[in-house]
Parts: C-alpha cells; structure tokens; sequence
C-alpha cells in the first residue's frame, strides 16, 4: 500500500476481516440488487418482511440493524415504488404494520436468490462442520459486540 507493506498482524485483525468481509460483501450485493432497480438499504428489508410480514418499522429497524430514520425513508421509497404498503396498527393508531405487495414478493424473492448466491461464493470450498462452526462462533462474535453498544467511551 503506497510502496509501504501492512503489517500481516494487521491483516488477521478481527475488526479488519469483519471490515473486509462486509465490504466485499456489500459491494457485489449492492451491485446485483441495484440491477432489480433495487437502492441501498431496500433488499435487507425485502428480506425481513419475508420472515416478519405485517412487523412495525420499530421491530424493521430492530430486525436490519438500522435506525428509524433510515428505515423511514428507504420505506418512503418502497412504498412508491410498489414493493411494500403499511396499515395502521389496529392498537396503536400512531404506529404502522408493513406488508410485502405481491411486486415486493418477487423481489424478496430475486433477493433472496442473490444472497444466496453470494454466501455460497463467501463459503466454497469450506466444509459443512467448519462452516456451522464458523457461524456458531461469528454469532457468539455479535453477541459480544451487541454488550458494546451504550457503553461509554
């Protein structure tokens, strides 16, 4: 890198692979997506309402790890554009349910083929007892990092 080498402790860093792996990740993601006519943010919510149809934005927003504004605007947009459509919540008026519309259905469903694709590219060549293993441990991983959040700096 500029004529200089990374030092290999760097490259095995936990925070540098989790770095890498989501950016080599998103990229081909947002770029497979985006050909649907798909913008950011709009297929991991295509593929939330696929598991928790009728779920509020607050549970949406729980659900993909965003936060509510976000999910209030990427919403805005997949209403126009036909994917999804919300209804007041019967028990609380102020809140909304949203829904896949059938359009949303079939790009849930092109999504969902993407992100298979893109696991099965990120796992060749892996066995399937190193690979449970893995997802087992990267999940105790989030757990530990999910205590991070709200500490003080």
């Amino acid at each position: 890198i500029g004529g200089r080498e990374c030092s290999p402790v760097f490259l095995h860093e936990l925070h540098y692979l989790l770095l890498m792996g989501f950016s080599h990740s998103n990229r081909t993601i947002v770029r497979r997506t985006g050909a649907l006519g798909l913008l950011p943010g709009q297929p991991k919510i295509l593929e939330a309402l696929t598991a928790y149809d009728g779920c509020t934005q607050k549970e949406l927003a729980q659900v993909c790890a965003l936060d509510k504004s976000t999910v209030t605007s990427v919403l805005s947009r997949m209403v126009a554009q036909g994917l999804v459509h919300k209804e007041a919540c019967a028990d609380d008026r102020r809140a909304a349910r949203i829904y896949l519309t059938k359009s949303g259905r079939q790009q849930a469903q092109a999504v969902a083929e993407i992100f298979h694709a893109v696991d099965a590219r990120a796992l060749a060549g892996i066995s399937e007892a190193d690979r449970a293993q893995f997802l087992r441990t990267f999940s105790a991983i989030i757990q530990n990092l999910n205590t991070l959040e709200g500490e003080e700096t």
